[in-house]
């Protein structure tokens, strides 16, 4: 099912499948969104929980049991249920996530997990509150994983693009092979706070930052009509990625609380010891809120 939304400047759209965000379009019917490919990534805006990338054989150790999970978690492979249309109306769609026996069987807490899309002026505010239903302390990661296209506009180029940061960088990018961290870092700094795009950049796997400073990237050409601001305050991990075997005409810019697991290190075998995993006591709950403007 599909779940439709607007306001005089924009449309979206949300699949209860992931409750995953599928288009962002004007009210001109202009997309913003990659709508996906056969021959690369057919995702457009995937939800990640309750991890962030991939488990060192798809497995990890809790409490003394193994359990398997794949890559960035289960939640955009279930179905989420529309809250009612008394919160789910106009402007704004609340979709919701329980624990069930299949999450059980992968994940053995209670949960209940809600996102909030609400849409003013031209922003998209997504909204993610996760409780912890059960009795012991709960880990887990979340995170956003839209894709915006690029170029934006016809005639140009992937290339033509930059992601403009919202402070200049000097931190350095954890290294990733396959689907896991390798434990290594190189530098990765910004003096003018801007990252111009080229696929070579991703040849080697997403961009992964730790302890940046800014909040927000924009999505840019230089003279360009169009352009995607995502706002981030308070995420503290980041993910940039596009496909890398072949050129691609989209960006990923990806809000996270964790990152994936780094290959033979033994705390990230173990989920409350993992890396980037948040702990979230009895009965309370964790809120976080990024946003998408598109101009």
């Amino acid at each position: 099912m599909i779940h439709e939304f607007a306001n005089e400047k924009l449309s979206v759209a949300v699949k209860s499948l992931g409750a995953e965000l599928t288009f962002l379009r004007t009210r001109e019917n202009f997309e913003y969104l990659w709508q996906g490919s056969e021959d690369s990534w057919k995702g457009q805006s995937p939800v990640l929980f309750p991890i962030i990338g991939g488990l060192e054989n798809d497995r990890y150790i809790l409490d003394g049991r193994e359990y398997k999970m794949l890559s960035h978690g289960f939640a955009r492979r279930k179905e989420w249920l529309l809250v009612d249309s008394e919160k789910s109306r106009d402007n704004r769609l609340e979709l919701e996530l329980s624990s069930d026996e299949e999450t059980r069987s992968q994940y053995p807490f209670d949960f209940r997990f809600r996102i909030i899309y609400t849409l003013e002026d031209s922003t998209l505010s997504i909204k993610y509150h996760i409780e912890n239903l059960s009795d012991k302390e709960m880990p887990f990661s979340v995170g956003g994983h839209p894709g915006f296209r690029c170029p934006l506009e016809e005639k140009f180029n992937f290339q033509d693009y930059r992601l403009r940061f919202s402070k200049p960088e000097k931190t350095v990018r954890f290294l990733k092979e396959s689907k896991l961290l390798t434990g290594k870092t190189e530098p990765f700094e910004l003096p003018a706070d801007t990252l111009k795009l080229n696929h070579e950049t991703f040849k080697r796997g997403a961009i992964i930052l730790k302890n940046f400073e800014s909040d927000s990237i924009t999505l840019e050409r230089d003279g360009g009509e169009r352009s995607v601001r995502i706002d981030f305050s308070g995420f503290p991990d980041l993910g940039l990625w596009t496909y890398p075997d072949f050129p691609q005409p989209y960006i990923c810019i990806e809000p996270w609380f964790g990152v994936d697991s780094t290959s033979g290190m033994k705390a990230d075998e173990n989920l409350r010891t993992k890396s980037g995993m948040q702990l979230l006591s009895p009965n309370s709950h964790f809120s976080s809120v990024f946003s998408i403007t598109a101009n």
